[in-house]
């Protein structure tokens, strides 16, 4: 039962949370400020603060957190997929040889994301997600993709950080429900 995941999706955030911080710190030296991508296009979409407090870091294989090791072996096969980027925070993680305004948009997609939720009830929404659902059905992955395909029809709404907010949220009340259920308490 999905259910049966909560209790080890708990137990796991520290290791997780662990294993970003040392991860962030070993890339600290070449990250970028995102400010400085230049841009007109997602300067169009996101504040030039949230840019500037955003980074960006090129690297050859983009990495995913070793779940299995903190005991969610049904992520594990997470490791064998070829991600183009991954956020972590606010730190955004783009192969080399995939840079572009599109993949660089849905990573600040992200970064509001972990913004808004913290880093614990991100990592609960994403890893909920996925116990769910498929990865690129998970709700924070489809806002994601959703977003950025409305970006590169230029279609996005002007109110975009507080559109990624209200969408954000909703994603957090659905999971805290699934959470509640999951632990027998009322929603």
């Amino acid at each position: 039962m999905v259910t049966d995941i909560i209790p080890r999706l708990h137990q796991a955030l520290p290791q997780a949370k662990a294993w970003i911080e040392r991860f962030l710190a070993a890339h600290e030296s070449t990250a970028q400020p995102m400010s400085s991508v230049r841009s007109d296009r997602l300067a169009a979409c996101f504040p030039a603060d949230f840019l500037a407090r955003s980074k960006i870091v090129a690297v050859d294989r983009v990495v995913f957190p070793p779940v299995e090791s903190f005991g969610l072996f049904e992520f594990a096969a997470l490791h064998q997929m070829e991600f183009e980027g991954i956020t972590f925070k606010d730190t955004i993680f783009v192969r080399r040889d995939r840079k572009y305004e599109g993949l660089y948009f849905h990573e600040l997609v992200h970064v509001a994301q972990w913004a808004r939720l913290g880093v614990d009830d991100f990592l609960l929404a994403y890893a909920a997600g996925l116990a769910q659902q498929s990865y690129r059905e998970t709700p924070l992955e489809n806002m994601a993709y959703d977003l950025q395909a409305k970006f590169e029809a230029g279609t996005l709404p002007r109110d975009l950080i507080q559109q990624i907010g209200h969408l954000t949220d909703k994603v957090w009340a659905d999971v805290r429900q699934f959470l509640n259920q999951a632990d027998g308490r009322a929603p």
